[in-house]
């Protein structure tokens, strides 16, 4: 939902200064999408606890979402107009397969197959469809990834882990605010984690063992929906099972 339409849907909420405020980012979203809540802050002649606030009342969980939600109301602003929707297919494929060929694949290759279970969690429905097929294709490599079908799940499974695991988590902003803590826990028993995300810096790379990125591009705003592309996600979760399935052939052969 665009910024301007979680205004009016929760514009009884607001307070005069958080209208001013709203209203000057509505015409400065670009420089807006780049600022620190901080200098948002200062710029608008707020606090930062008031700026938090602001956010919280238009659903969002605090400022990360909200500068995110900026950045993505700049792609469909960007999209719209004569979008070529095979072209950008084209770039976002391409895009994720030079980040996927450009990072080192030998250490999570081996640590899928040394594993003595891995876990897979997704944010999102587009997420957990590409997780679901990365586990039927590993399946077929003699490799069974246990899927953790919610928050709550991945609690309670948290106490059956160990160092010889690997969990691999498939986010799209890599902001996963109610699943922080679970994540901080498995790098403090330093379980191994890959994560998969769209975002380069984001917290839960931070905290992730490995990491793969991938591009995924907002198509534009049709027939009242914002419709998302995953194709690049798609790519490279089958770069992955390729490659693997090629170590592991040649791990069996040595």
């Amino acid at each position: 939902m665009l910024i301007k339409d979680l205004i009016n849907k929760h514009f009884d909420k607001l307070s005069e200064s958080d209208i001013d405020t709203l209203n000057y980012v509505l015409h400065h979203i670009e420089e807006c999408s780049q600022m620190s809540i901080l200098e948002l802050a200062k710029t608008c002649a707020m606090s930062k606890s008031s700026i938090l606030r602001m956010t919280q009342k238009l659903g969002f969980s605090g400022y990360s979402e909200f500068k995110y939600s900026l950045k993505s109301e700049l792609e469909i602003t960007d999209n719209q107009p004569n979008t070529d929707l095979f072209e950008i297919q084209l770039n976002e494929f391409e895009k994720s397969r030079k980040m996927f060929h450009n990072i080192q694949t030998d250490p999570i290759y081996e640590q899928i197959y040394s594993a003595d279970t891995l876990y897979g969690f997704a944010t999102g429905w587009g997420q957990k469809n590409v997780l679901e097929e990365l586990a039927r294709n590993l399946m077929s490599c003699d490799k069974q990834l246990f899927i953790i079908p919610a928050e709550r799940e991945f609690d309670v499974i948290l106490s059956r882990m160990n160092k010889r695991d690997l969990v691999i988590i498939i986010s799209l902003s890599g902001d996963l605010t109610h699943q922080m803590d679970t994540i901080k826990q498995l790098s403090i028993l330093g379980i191994p984690t890959l994560s998969i995300t769209s975002l380069r810096n984001n917290k839960l790379a931070e905290l992730c063992t490995y990491n793969i990125y991938f591009e995924s591009t907002k198509l534009g705003r049709f027939y009242g929906f914002e419709h998302r592309s995953f194709i690049g996600l798609f790519s490279i979760l089958d770069l992955l099972y390729r490659g693997y399935l090629d170590y592991s052939l040649k791990k069996g052969k040595a």
